[in-house]
């Protein structure tokens, strides 16, 4: 006396599915997007070179070394309302400094993890030629999505 409409259904918890994905499955898996710029660019130009390739962030880096990141939750909350800076501030001025950096191998996981902790829309990733990339909720959702499970 088994109900039929979940026969067909895979499980999240079976073997290959999406529980076991999530866990095993690196960062290299999800899509990414990548925006630096230098400390010393203006925070008008950053957000400028934001809007035109539509992402949420970018990531300041300096000779390899990331030094921070500059997300539409800084430019909200130090661009705008009373506390607000001119726009031709550099983005060092703006930016979250020494953000929290996972490496393309851990987990999809982690970044969930990470990203629900720090309450992070965006994260830093280092790949494992040392560059970097940022992974967003958006590839977690989209990677999530993915209709093989």
């Amino acid at each position: 006396m088994t109900p039929l409409f979940n026969v067909s259904t895979v499980r999240a918890d079976a073997p290959g599915g999406l529980a076991h994905s999530v866990m095993e499955d690196n960062l290299s898996q999800l899509d990414n997007e990548f925006l630096a710029v230098t400390p010393d660019t203006s925070a008008s130009e950053v957000v400028s070179q934001m809007r035109q390739a539509r992402l949420g962030c970018a990531l300041i880096i300096d000779s390899g070394k990331l030094l921070g990141i500059f997300t539409e939750r800084d430019l909200l909350n130090k661009l705008t309302g009373n506390a607000a800076q001119p726009p031709v501030i550099a983005i060092r001025q703006l930016m979250s400094p020494n953000p929290e950096v996972l490496f393309e191998t851990e987990s999809v996981a982690t970044a969930l993890n990470k990203m629900s902790i720090g309450r992070y829309r965006h994260i830093p990733v280092q790949k494992s030629d040392g560059t970097y990339c940022v992974t967003s909720i958006k590839h977690v959702l989209k990677y999530l999505a993915r209709s093989e499970w």
